[in-house]
């Protein structure tokens, strides 16, 4: 037997093999360029290193336009066996063993804790600035109004003082010697040597003072009883004979009866006093008095000693008398509340006044310390009610929230998603991973991979070269 029959063919097929292994291992091998006397050896370095960069790029080509594009990407997303796996994950973070909902167990973890601490910071400003807002503070500066309109209107006097601490207190004011001292301070303040009583006095007190001397007058005329008072009779009657005896002597008296002549004179008087113009004079005169009196300083009027004990009398006589008022029922203690009490203290202009303290102290009141912590409490309270929140749901409301979940999901994959993979570039993620790995673990890689399918190439390059040789030597 032919020798060349069998050598032949094996040597051909060691070629065949060792070419494959050897050009595999040159996809790789060496890693980097080696250099002999300055000159860089053909072949080095290897296929894939040397054409690291561009093999990544058609790579990540490759993957992003065929292998995983947008449209796989999103028909995956919207799978039924996803959107299950979804909402599997959402139920099972959202939800405590009971089946409820669990905020605290939500929200409050550690990993949470900045982000809650942030956002509660982000809502402390933002209510801040909402309460300095022009529409927001006119609100607000509106309903703290009524607001202590409402709470004054609510408390009662009784509320806060007793009937009888009330007349205590009173009579304790009128009665203190320092109310004293502050009355005659301003009665010598009013009651002045050179003012006139028309300085002291009220006008309208004159006009009634005058008012009441004309309803005298007329009432006096009208009556005038005055004629038959017998005391008043006796004198003038006696007045009469006296005058008389001293102008005619006592037989001139004789013929004059004096009671007769006082009985003409009251009839006289009482025909002549009912004349009109005769009443009008009188109220004239009276009045011209008065206002003459009125005019004059106080000085021409009285001594000023007696314009003192008027003082003193009056400082005196003013408490004494008004501790007789019953102060309770003067107030209507019982059933007057604070706010329409104290209305009536400034001439109905209650409200008006709360308006303006409210508004003159808005601003400053924003800036107290107080107010920015009692800002913070408030969200921070509400944060830990909000978190400490164990939210019972049924079965309903567990299939609503999923159906939510669901819609969202499927609004957010359909509109967003597309985008959001081209924004991403998954091409250029793929290659710049790839040209971040170690050319010795992408070989790795690669070969672990293809181990099976490189093995049979190279197999594949014995068997031909076996088969080649065998054809050469036979033929």
């Amino acid at each position: 037997m032919d020798m060349k029959l069998i050598v032949a063919p094996i040597i051909g097929a060691g070629i065949g093999y060792s070419t494959n292994w050897l050009a595999i291992k040159m996809l790789f091998r060496p890693y980097t360029e080696k250099r002999v006397m300055g000159i860089r050896l053909p072949f080095t370095p290897g296929l894939i290193p040397k054409e690291r960069e561009r093999v990544a790029k058609s790579i990540g080509e490759v993957i992003q336009d065929y292998l995983l594009t947008d449209k796989i990407i999103v028909n995956e997303l919207l799978e039924d066996s996803t959107k299950n796996h979804v909402l599997s994950l959402v139920n099972h973070n959202l939800y405590n063993q009971e089946g409820n909902i669990d905020l605290e167990q939500l929200l409050s973890s550690n990993d949470n804790k900045p982000v809650i601490d942030k956002l509660k910071d982000i809502l402390v400003r933002r209510l801040y600035e909402l309460i300095q807002d022009k529409s927001t503070k006119e609100q607000l500066q509106k309903a703290i109004s009524e607001k202590v309109s409402t709470s004054l209107k609510k408390v009662k006097l009784t509320d806060i003082v007793s009937e009888e601490e009330l007349n205590h207190k009173y009579e304790d004011f009128l009665y203190n010697q320092k109310t004293r001292v502050m009355l005659t301070d301003f009665l010598s303040g009013i009651i002045k040597e050179e003012a006139t009583i028309n300085e002291i006095i009220d006008e309208e007190m004159i006009n009634n003072v005058k008012k009441f001397f004309i309803d005298y007058i007329d009432t006096l005329t009208s009556d005038l009883k005055i004629f038959e008072n017998e005391k008043l009779k006796e004198r003038v009657v006696g007045l009469i004979d006296a005058t008389i005896k001293e102008k005619v002597g006592a037989l001139g008296a004789m013929f004059v009866n004096g009671e007769s002549i006082y009985q003409t004179i009251a009839e006289k008087s009482k025909e002549k006093l009912q004349e009109q113009e005769v009443k009008d004079e009188i109220y004239t005169f009276v009045i011209e008095k008065i206002d003459e009196v009125t005019n004059r300083p106080l000085k021409e009027i009285l001594s000023n000693d007696k314009r003192e004990s008027l003082i003193a009398w009056l400082a005196y006589y003013i408490p004494k008398n008004l501790s007789k008022l019953d102060i309770t029922s003067a107030i209507d203690l019982k059933d007057t509340d604070l706010y329409s009490f104290i209305n009536n203290l400034v001439n109905d202009s209650l409200e008006d006044k709360i308006n303006h303290m409210v508004n003159d102290n808005y601003e400053e009141m924003l800036r107290d310390k107080d107010i920015i912590e009692s800002i913070e409490n408030i969200v921070d309270t509400m944060f830990n009610r909000v978190i400490l929140t164990n939210i019972k749901v049924t079965d309903e409301d567990k299939k609503a929230i999923d159906t939510f979940i669901l819609d969202k999901y499927n609004s957010f994959v359909n509109k967003h998603m597309t985008k959001l993979i081209k924004d991403v570039k998954l091409s250029s993620i793929i290659e710049k991973q790839l040209n971040m790995f170690d050319i010795k673990m992408l070989e790795d890689i690669i070969l672990s991979i293809a181990r099976k399918e490189l093995n049979a190439i190279t197999l594949l390059g014995g068997l031909l070269g076996f088969i080649i040789s065998f054809l050469a030597v036979l033929f």
